[in-house]
């Protein structure tokens, strides 16, 4: 089972879900519900501190990186590390 994030990673997850989808915003200028995706291949030891706050049509839907893959996903959106840094850079 996984351990339950502490009190820091859970405000930093409150932050992102305040800011909303990284790809709605940057491409679109508006705010979406997230949920948090933890960056593809980060490692369990660094998974909850690096993520992107994903609206569902992003994460899980049909245009999602779960659905689409990364290869598909990254062409088209941009990948998760610049995602990252532009989410970083204007929450």
């Amino acid at each position: 089972m996984a351990k339950k994030p502490n009190k820091e990673i859970q405000l930093k997850y409150k932050e992102a879900v305040s800011y909303g989808c990284v790809v709605c915003k940057k491409m679109y200028g508006i705010y979406t519900v997230p949920s948090i995706h933890h960056l593809t291949g980060a490692g369990m030891g660094l998974k909850s501190k690096l993520f992107i706050p994903l609206c569902f049509e992003h994460h899980q839907g049909s245009q999602g990186i779960h659905h689409l893959g990364n290869f598909t996903w990254e062409d088209k959106y941009g990948t998760q590390e610049e995602l990252l840094e532009y989410y970083e850079k204007t929450k």
